[in-house]
């Protein structure tokens, strides 16, 4: 009987493992634009880092509905937010702004 319950208990454990790993947003990554270089790697705690040839800078972002990314532009409100559009497929994020589609590499 005890070998039994502690065989539940494993795999319930397991179980509950294995679907927390699933549920890591694919958004959370270093992506790369190929023609301009421009990096963005958008982090857990809500904030970003944007940048190309070694000059970067932060802000923070908000994910709203199902695919919708709000940039922060500044706390004051002196830069306007701005809201995208966003997809992940596979190792590319595909940011949309007015109609158009712009596609990032996932860094490995």
């Amino acid at each position: 009987m005890r070998l039994k319950s502690l065989a539940i208990i494993t795999l319930f454990i397991l179980s509950f493992l294995l679907v927390g790993c699933s549920d890591k947003d694919p958004l959370l990554a270093t992506w790369e634009e190929p023609s301009s270089g421009i990096m963005i790697e958008f982090k857990e705690d809500g904030t970003l880092v944007m940048g190309r040839g070694g000059v970067s800078y932060s802000m923070d972002y908000e994910k709203q509905d199902p695919d919708i990314i709000l940039f922060k532009g500044s706390v004051d409100g002196s830069i306007p937010d701005q809201r995208m559009t966003y997809k992940v497929e596979d190792d590319h994020l595909i940011l949309t702004i007015d109609g158009i589609d712009t596609v990032f590499n996932r860094k490995k």
